[in-house]
């Protein structure tokens, strides 16, 4: 009993550890933003300060930044619902059927995530260049489908693939098409498995950086690119600029708390089998 106690003990120190690592950063960043100019010594905030809430209000009155996030969203969640349309299809397809050219076409997929988008930056760059898509939001867009579509494709083939043959075979049985397997055998059994690949789409298209500086750093930037902006040739505007943070860090902090049911679900599907 003893025993049951002492590891019991220590497996919630471990929990509330884990829990204050990941907290820590952002108390951080909070503080940061609600510091004044004088109270931030090094970067490093004066904890007993009174809080400075103008960097938050000067935000919120700045009209291009709060556009950045509003493009950032759209970006985001365009790209994401794009993903998901063409990856759902055909990572079912490609778990549940055996057909010429599966292997080939899953290579194919997978090459698009072989090199890091600062090596195929500068071609993409010169291609939207030349069709009238630098700087605009569609460019960033199909980048994003581009750069998430393979991770949503491999994630969503391994939910399908942990499906049970059996309940496709009574399927079967019952003369459903594939298309109605689909929608009505398939989807419903991994819902939060496609909810958890669509969060990790979102978050991926909003933190994404190297393609936003390089093709939408003017009329068309994201949120990611807009902080650069507190960032000056001989100084940084520390406390604006982890207030920026903040802002930025909060839609993904809430689609988090929101879909954490599914995505602990999604994430974990296929895990035990019994």
């Amino acid at each position: 009993m003893a025993e049951t106690r002492i590891s019991r003990l220590l497996r919630v120190l471990a929990i509330w550890g884990l829990v204050l690592w990941s907290v820590a950063p952002f108390a951080f960043m909070l503080r940061v933003g609600l510091a004044a100019p004088s109270d931030i010594h090094g970067g490093s905030p004066d904890w007993l300060a009174p809080a400075y809430v103008f960097n938050f209000v000067d935000l919120f009155g700045d009209t291009e930044f709060l556009a950045a996030l509003a493009r950032s969203a759209v970006v985001a969640a365009v790209s994401t619902v794009i993903c998901l349309v063409a990856a759902v299809p055909a990572a079912y397809v490609c778990a549940r059927r055996e057909f010429k050219g599966r292997a080939d076409f899953e290579f194919w997929v997978l090459s698009t995530r072989m090199l890091p988008g600062v090596v195929v930056v500068i071609p993409y760059f010169v291609l939207f260049r030349e069709v009238g898509g630098i700087d605009t939001v569609w460019a960033l867009i199909i980048l994003h489908i581009v750069v998430n579509l393979a991770i949503t494709f491999f994630l969503l083939r391994s939910f399908f693939a942990d499906l049970p043959g059996a309940v496709f075979e009574a399927a079967d049985l019952d003369g459903c098409s594939e298309i109605r397997k689909l929608v009505a055998v398939a989807l419903p059994m991994v819902r939060n498995g496609v909810a958890a690949a669509g969060v990790l789409a979102f978050i991926l298209s909003w933190n994404e950086f190297v393609f936003a500086l390089t093709l939408a750093s003017g009329q068309a930037k994201t949120v990611s690119v807009a902080m650069l902006g507190f960032i000056e040739f001989q100084s940084i505007a520390v406390g604006p600029l982890m207030a920026a943070g903040t802002l930025a860090v909060a839609p993904i902090a809430a689609v988090l708390f929101l879909a954490q049911r599914q995505l602990v679900t999604g994430m974990s599907f296929g895990a035990v089998k019994g």
